[in-house]
């Protein structure tokens, strides 16, 4: 089957001393991993910058039943970003970003409403000028809900401790307890749940506060993805805007 298809690339991986693996997360068909041979080669005519995490595409690729790997046909830029390669915050999120997407659209299925959000989301964050400080904790929460595991944000007076595990906010807190955020950290996470994209720059959000909350949110994840290993790169986030 030939399917002309937009593209979100997740990842490449070397294959061999030349070609590459690239996961990309369609709008047409999902997740699926494509052998691009011969791309590495200095002569090469497909360029190995279009194979960069999140890049868009739009490419024409030959899909069989049950094969693991499929194959490119054309591939062409579907639209460049400007900014995020130039700007090193920017720059940073989208390694961070590119990470978490590794593993939470791994056996993704088709799903359009959450390719457009992706394009959406990752056009918004090269084309605003604004600072992007919180922009990844805000763009998590509003992924986990195309992934199933939405907090239900029922934040108030009473119920205003998170439990990671549960995805609610309950009444009793446990300091010892690492699965359940206590009144500071449950407060701002209500917040960032229900901000947006755009508004994200509005979030006052103190840095030790927000470098917790960027490993609780990973956290969050991790109870609700299986198999998700550790996140690596946040680290570096953490440096960026915290330091």
């Amino acid at each position: 089957m030939i399917c002309s298809t937009e593209g979100l690339v997740i990842n490449a991986i070397k294959y061999g001393e030349t070609s590459i693996i690239s996961n990309v997360f369609t709008r047409e068909l999902g997740t699926q991993a494509y052998l691009v041979r011969g791309v590495r080669k200095s002569k090469s005519k497909r360029k190995q910058y279009l194979f960069q995490p999140l890049t868009l595409v739009h490419m024409v690729a030959s899909h069989k039943e049950k094969a693991n790997l499929n194959h490119i046909k054309e591939i062409q830029l579907l639209d460049a970003y400007h900014t995020i390669p130039e700007q090193i915050e920017k720059t940073s999120l989208a390694i961070f970003l590119s990470e978490i997407l590794s593993h939470a659209l791994r056996n993704q299925e088709a799903n359009e409403t959450l390719f457009l959000f992706l394009r959406k989301a990752l056009l918004h964050l090269d084309a605003t000028t604004k600072p992007v400080t919180n922009y990844h904790l805000v763009f998590l929460l509003k992924l986990s809900k195309f992934l199933g595991f939405q907090p239900r944000n029922n934040y108030d007076s009473r119920h205003c401790f998170f439990n990671l595990r549960e995805g609610v906010f309950q009444t009793m807190g446990d300091g010892q307890n690492p699965i359940i955020l206590n009144k500071q950290e449950s407060q701002a996470f209500s917040t960032i749940a229900g901000s947006t994209l755009e508004d994200q720059d509005k979030l006052l959000i103190p840095k030790n506060l927000r470098k917790a909350l960027l490993q609780k949110t990973i956290d969050y994840y991790r109870h609700h993805l299986a198999g998700m290993p550790e996140i690596k790169s946040h680290s570096v986030l953490e440096t960026i805007f915290t330091g």
